[in-house]
């Protein structure tokens, strides 16, 4: 995959996409957003791909929507550009949602306005201890994006204040509000990373997909509905090889092998 923004590799399973503009803090522009998409798209139907980890090369995760892009529309059509734009951002977001396979982000340094939100987007959020985050948008007098994730995961309350200051919190703090899963050492980010993603890499892939889909469906759907899908989906992925051979592992008293299928 040729790209100009982003570095994406495949090993053992693990897709990693880095954001590679650290000369600008990995702030977010067009180009980027698109590669992105790109990136992720090629994985939903890759089996050589069970678990992506998303981080950012350099010393920050992403300082958020490049403000040198954002000056170029000061004396145009500010409406249709920022509309492009954030419905980029939305399009990114729903694929890293929808895509059947675990999404971790892995978050050094800061993560700011759409830096935050392309975390928040992911299933999993592990942190150095270094890093913070904030909601930058009400700096540059915008609206805020990604309300709906925040509000989800910290509640209405701290959800509002964080947008509406701009404050900027700590690892430490986006893990008491249940931001974060895991906080560690500067120092052993990669290395835990890369452990929680071969967990991941090596289970039940269609298992963890549809328990995916039922984590999101939870949003919205009513309890008998959520229920009624539930069913559904365990005993579809009951047919699976890796159900197989997770059963036969425990009557043979030994570790699953499993292949994603």
């Amino acid at each position: 995959m040729d790209t100009k923004t982003i570095r994406f590799t495949i090993d053992r399973g693990i897709g990693t996409l880095t954001m590679n503009r650290p000369e600008n803090l990995n702030a977010i522009n067009l180009e980027m957003l698109d590669e992105m998409l790109r990136a992720i798209f090629s994985c939903t139907n890759n089996r050589d791909v069970r678990v992506i980890i998303i981080k950012g090369e350099g010393r920050a995760f992403s300082s958020g929507g490049d403000i040198k892009v954002m000056e170029n529309i000061l004396d145009r059509d500010a409406y249709t550009f920022m509309h492009d734009w954030i419905q980029r951002v939305h399009l990114l977001e729903m694929q890293l949602r929808t895509i059947p396979k675990p999404v971790i982000a892995s978050i050094r340094g800061v993560a700011s306005g759409q830096g935050m939100n392309l975390a928040l987007a992911c299933d999993l959020r592990i942190a150095s201890e270094s890093a913070s985050f904030n909601q930058s948008f009400v700096r540059l007098g915008l609206t805020s994006e990604g309300t709906y994730f925040l509000s989800r995961l910290v509640g209405v309350g701290k959800a509002t204040e964080l947008f509406f200051t701009g404050a900027t919190i700590s690892a430490a703090e986006a893990m008491s509000l249940g931001i974060l899963n895991r906080v560690v050492p500067d120092e052993q980010l990669e290395a835990e990373t890369m452990k929680w993603a071969e967990q991941m890499a090596t289970g039940p892939t269609e298992a963890l997909g549809r328990t995916k889909l039922l984590i999101n469906s939870g949003y919205k759907n009513q309890l008998d509905q959520h229920l009624a899908q539930e069913s559904t989906l365990i005993a579809e992925t009951a047919r699976t090889e890796d159900f197989r051979e997770a059963v036969k592992a425990f009557l043979e008293k030994r570790d699953p092998e499993f292949r994603g299928m």
